[in-house]
């Protein structure tokens, strides 16, 4: 029986094949919820194939260039999150008030309430949206109730309870469900001198079933004609679940006239899996909308980075 010889080369080989071949299924992921899991990283296509073609260079130029070629076109796909947002919109007067949102995915399991706490504080945010948001979590952050005295909430033992903690008063507010498995989400409608604004809070679930992808889809449908229909300037924020290369994410912006306020790669979940590390965490916003500033936050115990906008709403 003849051995079989395993070089570094060939090792190379076969995993830049493999991620030549999920760069290709990327682009099928409209046609079945497994195929789409493989547009979610793009980055990470790119990165691994333009080092795999500089190892390989010298030893297999041409197979090298087929992987360079298909690192080129992952990187392609990422640099529409490196333009500059559009200015569709005339900038506010500088004497508007900047508003800010902190988007925070708490994890249900974190039982660290004192790094969210300290995040809350340090962020000093007019609108607080906690997802995953548990009784026992909300409980322990009742002491926030001088700094955000208006709350609306729906906590939930498992990953989907939520919460709108803000600074200043509603017009109108209510906990609403997008979802046919019931999931919580809010719509709050606030006024900014003599303009309102919507803002709307939500978490569709994962795409783990063909079940939990057809909700989730279903989900993006329906906040996409809401806000198509608005008639006042709409921030939409939560852990939608998708990434920006999905296909399913490209048609809620086209379906919703939304913009995303992600530049660059902007990760935000798995913590502490760097080669994983994607952006499912997303605000988006209307016209009306002018966007001041978007950051990711530090690690406050949860698997999620917080998000953090700033935000003025734009007098006509």
């Amino acid at each position: 029986m003849s051995k079989i010889s395993v070089t570094w080369p060939g090792l190379l080989s076969a995993g830049g094949a493999l991620l030549c071949a999920a760069t290709l299924v990327g682009f099928l992921g409209s046609f079945w919820w497994v195929l789409e899991l493989a547009t979610h990283f793009r980055v990470q296509y790119a990165v691994a194939l333009a080092a795999i073609s500089g190892l390989l260079c010298w030893r297999q130029p041409r197979l090298a260039g087929v992987f360079a070629i298909f690192a080129l076109v992952n990187a392609l796909i990422l640099v529409p999150r490196f333009l500059p947002l559009p200015l569709e919109d005339p900038l506010p007067s500088q004497a508007r008030a900047v508003l800010r949102v902190l988007l925070a995915n708490v994890n249900s399991a974190n039982r660290d309430e004192q790094r969210i706490r300290d995040t809350i504080l340090k962020h000093q945010a007019d609108f607080v949206v906690l997802l995953e948001a548990t009784p026992w979590l909300l409980e322990r952050l009742s002491d926030l109730a001088d700094r955000y005295p208006h709350r609306l909430t729906a906590p939930r033992e498992d990953n989907f309870g939520i919460a709108l903690l803000s600074r200043q008063p509603w017009q109108q507010a209510k906990i609403v469900s997008f979802s046919t498995f019931g999931l919580p989400s809010i719509i709050a409608e606030f006024a900014d001198g003599p303009r309102h604004f919507t803002l709307v809070a939500t978490h569709p679930l994962p795409p783990v079933s063909a079940d939990a992808a057809q909700d989730r889809n279903a989900q993006l449908t329906t906040l996409a004609e809401l806000a198509r229909q608005s008639r006042q300037p709409l921030l939409l924020v939560g852990d939608l679940n998708i990434s920006p290369w999905s296909p399913y994410f490209a048609r809620l912006l086209t379906d919703s006239g939304l913009r995303d306020s992600g530049r660059g790669i902007a990760p935000s979940w798995p913590v502490g899996w760097l080669a994983l590390l994607i952006p499912i965490d997303h605000a988006l916003f209307s016209a009306g909308i002018h966007l001041k500033r978007r950051i990711t936050g530090a690690d406050l115990g949860s698997d999620h980075y917080p998000v953090i906008v700033d935000f003025q709403i734009i007098t006509p």
